[in-house]
């Protein structure tokens, strides 16, 4: 692929932050955009501003946790479209506090969303690419996927399982010509944190965990930075993408000197618990 000028690309979670922006990113390249969400309003509202710009778009509303779901979404979007050049996975959801805290439903729910979402879009649409050998995946994680942060522990496992899936199927299927590009944003301008579920157990803890979405806001890029880098990390099949300061803060810290960053870890929740 040299260039995305009506290329299909398939957007999950798409209504809004880095998915929205995405989006209109590679509309603006030319592509043929394909846009999925469980939030309607949102999703109706994305595909309006490329279409009213000019761009080509389809939006349909999915739940990816769902297999079924995402099955049908994908016959419906072969169907029309043949081949699909790019399937993006953005869809996500958080739950912040301690690990012992989270039921084993929301376990479920935040895998089921993040973890199963990526894999669904994958099992469904990775066919149509080695049979046409030619297409790429790109899988949006998180830095909290490379060091153990407290109080997003499940969040962190699902986006740690994702990478992994994502790494050993580039290996897998780069002979067919398949790319798959993990992508690290750090703290982004989205509606994750705002919509975040807090578990804790005295309101100091709920306290603190406000404290932490509050400064993480202040911190935020702007989604379209992360989204800028995505299509010339498709093009040159690149495997990793780190874009804000606290990926590579973390991915370094817990590589080199593990032994710190643990009991800096320990200390701050004896700290705030």
């Amino acid at each position: 692929m040299n260039s995305f000028q009506d290329a299909v690309i398939v957007v999950a979670g798409a209504g809004c932050g880095i998915g929205r922006a995405t989006a209109l990113t590679f509309s603006r390249l030319g592509a043929k955009l394909v846009l999925a969400d469980i939030q309607e309003e949102p999703l109706a509202k994305v595909a309006g501003e490329i279409s009213s710009n000019g761009g080509n778009v389809r939006a349909f509303h999915l739940d990816v946790s769902d297999r079924e779901q995402v099955a049908s979404f994908a016959r419906s979007v072969l169907d029309e479209f043949r081949n699909v050049d790019v399937v993006i996975s953005n869809a996500g959801v958080l739950i912040l506090g301690e690990t012992r805290l989270v039921s084993l439903e929301d376990f479920r729910w935040l895998m089921g969303v993040n973890f199963w979402g990526g894999v669904h879009l994958i099992h469904f649409f990775l066919p149509s690419m080695v049979e046409r050998k030619q297409g790429h995946f790109v899988n949006i994680s998180s830095p909290n996927a490379l060091a153990p942060v407290p109080y997003v522990g499940p969040y962190a496992a699902s986006k740690s399982a994702m990478v992994m899936v994502s790494e050993t199927l580039r290996v897998e299927v780069a002979r067919f010509g398949v790319g798959v590009t993990t992508v690290c944003p750090g703290f982004t301008r989205t509606e994750l944190r705002p919509r975040a579920k807090f578990r804790a157990d005295t309101e100091a803890g709920e306290k603190f965990l406000l404290h932490v979405r509050e400064r993480a806001k202040q911190r935020e890029i702007d989604p379209f930075k992360v989204a800028r880098r995505i299509p010339p990390a498709v093009l040159k099949n690149r495997a990793f993408v780190r874009i804000s300061r606290e990926t590579y803060l973390l991915s370094w810290a817990y590589r080199f000197i593990p032994g710190v960053f643990r009991r800096v870890a320990q200390y701050v929740v004896k700290r705030t618990s």
